[in-house]
């Protein structure tokens, strides 16, 4: 017999009553309370440090119990702790469970986040991509960008080369080519609207048109393969993918400029961009060792000299490591 407080759940009035227990059936007496009911239609509050057990009972009455010794009556009379509350209770299960979390957390952002950019961003209506990319440049002309100062017979002679490659298999993406001078050096990137921006300070770094044409090819596998609009998604995170599915694209472009300037790619986007590239070069009939010599240049400490703030730019976004270097030394030399 144990010492616990009755409330009849119509009144606020508390009453003091024992509570006996016997062959699964719980007694309460005391104070004018008399009833029993059985414990499989007792609901019994979770155990917690230093707080009384609740026992709600059919009707709306309700037990509070401080006694040290009710979970072992409990236990005597058939109750069982639900399954979390034994987990709990049992650190090597507590351990696993957070463990497993962990690893869940894990597992969701390294695989489970990309896929499901990469569906949502094939999934959205090109509208709403080209809604992006325009409102995206409009931000970055004014914070980033001023106009070309390229001559103009140049810009044209590099578009129409441009123009004039064809793709490789499968390689159908709308695209345009915008020239901008750069407020912060060498840089080139791809838009969700199809919109590719190539600075002059690019092209200056380039000896010859084919280094150019490789880049601009790369970029335009980013096109193809979505990865800007994908890799916003999965900067951004969760909350901007059910802003951009109920069309709210506000978040979206706040963040843009700064994204779109030191987006970093994942290894995989640049490889299929690489090989995109490769592809495309490879089909005119052109040499990847310009872009890989631009590459080395760029890089500067990995060639061997020292590089500028201005030329690492465009590296901040398209790490140029040995290997994708070598990449392209290869490809010229299995043509």
């Amino acid at each position: 017999m144990i010492a616990a407080h009755y409330y009849d759940g119509e009144t606020s009035r508390r009453s003091a009553v024992h509570l006996l227990f016997h062959r699964g059936v719980m007694a309460v007496d005391g104070d004018g309370v008399r009833r029993s009911v059985r414990l499989s239609q007792v609901a019994v509050s979770e155990p917690l440090d230093h707080a009384p057990r609740l026992l709600a009972l059919p009707g709306g009455a309700r037990i509070e119990c401080a006694d040290p010794g009710l979970p072992r009556l409990l236990r005597k009379n058939g109750y069982r702790e639900p399954r979390i509350v034994r987990w709990q209770r049992n650190w090597p299960l507590s351990l696993l469970a957070l463990v497993s979390l962990l690893a869940l957390l894990v597992a969701g952002y390294q695989w489970g986040l990309p896929a499901a950019a990469d569906k949502i961003a094939r999934g959205l209506p090109a509208s709403l991509a080209t809604k992006i990319g325009d409102e995206q440049l409009e931000l970055i002309d004014g914070m980033y960008m001023e106009p070309s100062r390229l001559g103009e017979k140049h810009r044209a002679r590099l578009l129409e080369r441009f123009a004039a490659m064809k793709r490789p298999a499968g390689g159908n993406a709308p695209f345009r080519v915008e020239f901008r001078s750069s407020k912060l050096g060498p840089n080139a990137f791809a838009l969700p609207n199809g919109v590719i921006v190539m600075t002059d300070q690019l092209v200056a770094e380039a000896a010859n048109d084919e280094a150019v044409l490789g880049v601009l090819a790369h970029e335009l596998g980013h096109i193809e393969r979505r990865h800007s609009l994908r890799g916003l998604l999965q900067t951004l995170g969760l909350g901007v993918v059910i802003n951009l599915l109920v069309g709210d694209v506000s978040t979206a472009l706040a963040a843009a400029p700064t994204f779109l300037l030191d987006q970093k790619y994942s290894r995989d986007f640049e490889r299929e961009a690489d090989l995109y590239a490769i592809a495309m070069m490879q089909a005119n009939r052109l040499p990847l060792s310009p872009m890989a010599d631009l590459f080395e240049r760029l890089g500067g400490d990995e060639a061997g000299d020292g590089a500028s703030d201005e030329d690492l730019a465009y590296l901040s976004s398209h790490p140029a490591d040995a290997e994708r270097i070598a990449r392209f030394r290869a490809a010229d030399r299995g043509r």
